[in-house]
């Protein structure tokens, strides 16, 4: 698989965060034979205690195979929650091929679980070349309930290349991953189309660190909480020459960050929020480098509504739309935007302020930018909350915005009309 986003760059930060040398330390361990495995669930459940029980190994799984899993194997793991595959506690590398997934049974009466749960003193999944799909947690509180389709505990490492998580269902957080403090790589790989009833339709991390290259996540919903695509709680996120498209939830559409996100060479493109943040919904520290934060719409913050601390550079955000406020960026933090575009986005209600940018009670600095054609009944380009924080603008043009450039008259030092 190859995703390609709207920009180019890199993240030399998220390599320095997330090491490689336990991914080569899986491949050193026993390898169980270059024989594939049959096509069955009990077949699958003996190569992976076989394969923990030696301290690790890989498992060559069968080409257009679907392992269709219709038991509870185990609750035995620090999540507590019920698990259809025996706990990952060693290395194990699951290598699939053409066709190959692992599911849980969408048969009438089948028990609720996740499909793998990493854990132990040494756990390290690595999905290579398959999908995993239609996990469900059972009903409850905390952490049984979290990840739909794989539970991460605390040091632990989850490794998925070309691989897919779909249709997976959480009834807390991490509709297809939770990770509870360890660290979740994505190369070339899929999350699209889970759901969490909480937080992070398609991947929650409390803690730990989240590394996504080259991968999409795409069409996943917080149905009653935050980050539709991507929630983040105290973690370490970096996302780079990615896709973050078509998500849901009630705060942060696309990403909700209360924690440290880098954002590099990424398409941040139409998602949803009936909150705040279309695309992405900040409180914490958030960098975001070379994307595009395009067609994203919200109550407040169409593209980004920002509380916390925000660095935006040559980046474009447009065609965002906000109902209230802030069509392209809501900034009652400290925002910077350098060398970027701020441009077609909209306030579309009665009444609405700060068609590309609305400044509350932060700072915004723009240089080097241009705030161009966005639109608002009030402050079509910048509205600045009289009282509140200042806009200030260095070498950015503020220009052909509806019906003004910035409001009040005179608020935003620099600019005209």
């Amino acid at each position: 698989m190859r995703f390609v986003a709207s920009a180019g760059g890199a993240v030399a930060l998220a390599l320095a965060v997330v090491p490689m040398t336990p991914v080569q330390a899986a491949s050193h361990n026993p390898d169980h034979g270059n024989d594939r495995i049959a096509c069955s669930a009990d077949a699958l459940r003996n190569a992976i205690t076989g394969a923990v029980s030696a301290g690790g190994g890989t498992i060559e799984l069968a080409r257009d195979c679907r392992y269709v899993l219709d038991s509870v194997d185990n609750s035995a793991g620090p999540s507590g929650g019920a698990n259809g595959l025996p706990l990952i506690a060693f290395p194990v590398t699951l290598h699939g091929g053409k066709g190959t997934s692992i599911e849980r049974s969408s048969a009438p009466g089948t028990p609720r679980f996740r499909i793998f749960e990493v854990a132990g003193d040494a756990g390290f999944l690595t999905l290579d070349d398959l999908t995993v799909r239609n996990g469900y947690t059972v009903d409850g509180d905390g952490d049984p309930t979290d990840g739909g389709a794989v539970y991460v505990g605390t040091g632990r490492t989850l490794l998925l290349k070309s691989a897919t998580l779909t249709r997976n269902r959480a009834t807390g957080n991490g509709g297809a991953v939770a990770n509870a403090g360890g660290r979740v790589i994505l190369r070339d790989s899929r999350v699209d189309k889970n759901s969490a009833d909480d937080d992070g339709g398609g991947i929650h991390t409390s803690g730990g660190v989240v590394s996504v290259h080259s991968s999409a996540v795409t069409q996943n919903r917080a149905t009653q909480g935050n980050g539709g695509g991507v929630a983040s709680v105290g973690g370490y996120v970096t996302i780079a020459h990615g896709n973050v498209d078509k998500n849901e939830a009630v705060d942060g559409g696309g990403i909700d960050n209360n924690g440290t996100a880098d954002i590099q060479s990424t398409s941040v493109t139409g998602n949803r929020a009936s909150g705040n943040g279309g695309g992405i919904h900040n409180t914490d520290t958030l960098v975001v480098g070379r994307s595009s934060i395009n067609k994203n719409t919200a109550a407040n913050g169409g593209g980004i509504h920002n509380t916390g601390s925000a660095w935006i550079g040559r980046s474009v955000i447009k065609d965002n739309v906000a109902d209230t406020a802030g069509g392209g960026l809501w900034n009652g933090g400290e925002a910077t935007v350098e060398s970027s575009d701020i441009t077609g986005n909209e306030t579309r209600d009665a009444g609405s302020q700060g068609g590309g940018v609305f400044n509350s009670a932060g700072n915004t600095v723009l240089t080097d930018s241009t705030v161009t054609k966005n639109q608002a009944t009030d402050g079509g380009g910048i509205y600045e909350t009289p009282g509140g924080g200042a806009a200030t603008l260095n070498r950015t043009r503020v220009k052909d915005n509806v019906p003004n450039n910035c409001s009040p008259t005179n608020a935003v030092a620099g600019c005209v009309g």
